[in-house]
């Protein structure tokens, strides 16, 4: 049996449940991957983005009574093809995220480094353990070559515990430099290679500092992707005035949270006029509403990050929101909103 096959009985329950006009309210479920023979079907449009799952990335501090079948899907953190320690300390500014969205004080950088145990010992001791959760999980992961994307895929694989792919476009190529993410060719060339070695449904994570978001996305499409993310941290630093030093340990880290809520909507309704497959919009998003504006950009999911910084329950509570967004939109499901890629805003 395929990995994943277990979890079909649960999702098609969630599905007949929602489906329209029933007493369950409107039909939130979205199909990732509707090209590929697999899918990548998940009950709501609600994600838990890749970094920011419990206090480790890799579900730490999530608790009995936060079911995460209830959730579209989670990305835990992105690994790499050998182990990482990670960039120096300070990793993130502010120290307290809660402390800090209490004072209103909302510029969150961070500097992690992709701290994370390597793609063998993950797919050997870490993901195999992902299937007690009993929901759609991504499994998310980073290169420094074309050729180390081709075999961490074909590793990935044969791994357990998830349903699809989301490549971290956001690094390096050792060969010279340049970021995957900020090249339509590399990006194409990177996704190919993983295409070419697992059936899986693969998303591909775009960076957001870049001249055309739609060139890159036709790029990651054309090569085989079956879904967009969008998007990564935005590069950015901060000066402590009184030490006269950064205030990470890097110097520079990305910026999430509020700040980048604005850009990567923009990305999102740019690229969805582009591409005709499902777009994930990740940034800044802290309540129903805001996930409400990416889904009328044109995405057709959305993924929680710096939030869960703030508390881990709120990928629940934003869903409920969202819910709440559709149920009173009068739509009998969420695809018609979004209208599957296209953006629905009156412009």
């Amino acid at each position: 049996m395929r990995r994943g096959a277990t979890k079909q009985p649960l999702q098609q329950m969630v599905r007949e449940t929602s489906r329209p006009g029933s007493a369950q309210g409107p039909d939130l479920s979205v199909d990732l991957a509707p090209n590929n023979p697999h899918h990548l079907r998940l009950a709501n449009p609600v994600m838990i983005a890749s970094g920011t799952f419990g206090y480790d990335g890799y579900g730490r501090g999530i608790t009995e009574d936060m079911d995460l079948g209830k959730l579209g899907a989670v990305v835990p953190k992105t690994v790499t093809r050998l182990s990482r320690e990670g960039n120096p300390e300070p990793r993130w500014y502010p120290k307290s995220f809660r402390e800090a969205w209490d004072t209103g004080d909302l510029l969150f950088l961070n500097a992690i480094g992709l701290t994370n145990p390597g793609i063998e010992a993950a797919l050997r001791d870490v993901t195999p353990g992902w299937d007690r959760w009993n929901a759609t999980v991504l499994l998310s992961f980073a290169a420094d070559s074309i050729e180390q994307f081709a075999e961490m895929a074909a590793m990935a694989d044969q791994g357990t515990g998830f349903q699809g792919i989301e490549l971290n476009l956001s690094c390096p190529n050792v060969a010279d430099g340049s970021l995957f993410g900020h090249s339509a060719t590399l990006t194409a060339q990177a996704v190919a290679a993983v295409r070419a070695n697992t059936g899986l449904p693969i998303l591909a994570k775009l960076a957001p500092n870049v001249p055309d978001i739609t060139v890159i996305a036709r790029a990651a499409v054309d090569a085989g992707a079956d879904a967009i993310t969008i998007c990564n941290t935005m590069p950015a630093m901060r000066i402590d005035t009184e030490s006269r030093q950064p205030v990470l340990g890097n110097i520079t880290g990305g910026l999430s949270g509020p700040g980048l809520r604005p850009i990567a909507l923009n990305l999102v309704y740019q690229a969805s006029k582009a591409v005709a497959v499902p777009i994930i919009g990740v940034g800044g998003i802290f309540t129903g509403e805001h996930a409400a504006e990416y889904i009328l950009a044109g995405a057709s999911a959305v993924q929680i990050g710096s939030a869960n910084l703030v508390g881990l329950s709120a990928p629940w509570r934003i869903l409920s929101e969202l819910t709440d967004w559709v149920s009173r939109s009068g739509a009998a499901t969420v695809v018609e909103l979004s209208g599957g890629t296209q953006p629905r805003i009156n412009v």
